[in-house]
């Protein structure tokens, strides 16, 4: 993992990989949501819903919306 000496992204990123359970990522506007995203998405072989609840959102995050999702 190439991201900057962050625990708990760390520990976040390996509980993704590690176990088969679901995550709710949220939090405060540039935290890095969305780069968490995309290197999960590129390191994981696992099969994976990406949804946002704002259009520029799910684009930016390369997922839908969550209405269109459901």
């Amino acid at each position: 993992m190439d991201f900057q000496s962050n625990p708990q992204l760390e520990l976040a990123y390996e509980y993704v990989f590690q176990t088969n359970k679901n995550i709710f990522l949220t939090g405060k506007a540039g935290t890095g949501k969305t780069t968490f995203l995309h290197h999960i998405k590129t390191g994981s072989v696992k099969r994976m819903a990406v949804v946002a609840p704002t259009g520029v959102a799910a684009i930016n995050a390369g997922g839908m919306t969550i209405h269109s999702f459901f």
